[in-house]
């Protein structure tokens, strides 16, 4: 498979479809993660530009997925998505190098937004 846009790595399947259906009506090549284990997999294997993980998953976390990718890929741009930002979480995110962190529930058109954005400038933090 080509090299893929977006990586949507979260637990719940409404959320990963509706990244997958509204970046990919943007024209955005999109495939999908259900926990960290397998989204460290689909990373080292696709080379997405832009992965967007929750935190809170089975399996493996996001913020070990986090680490384990920008070992692993220190290309890799990573943002973050949480019901749960408290301020040593953020903390660990900025450390293992996420560009962004987006607070859950979020607003699809702002998230389409930054990451259009994201994307265009190429890792310019938002």
């Amino acid at each position: 498979m080509g090299k893929i846009d977006i990586l949507v790595v979260d637990d719940q399947l409404g959320v990963r479809s509706l990244l997958s259906l509204a970046f990919g009506d943007l024209g955005y090549l999109v495939d999908t993660a259900s926990n960290g284990e397998e989204g460290v997999k689909k990373v080292l294997e696709l080379r997405p530009r832009l992965v967007i993980m929750d935190i809170k998953m089975p399996v493996k976390d996001g913020i070990t997925a986090l680490y384990e990718i920008k070992g692993k890929s220190p290309e890799s741009m990573v943002m973050m998505m949480t019901a749960y930002g408290d301020a040593d979480t953020i903390e660990q995110i900025k450390r293992g190098g996420a560009l962004a962190c987006v607070p859950k529930p979020f607003d699809i058109e702002d998230l389409i937004k930054n990451v259009d954005k994201l994307l265009q400038n190429e890792g310019e933090m938002l």
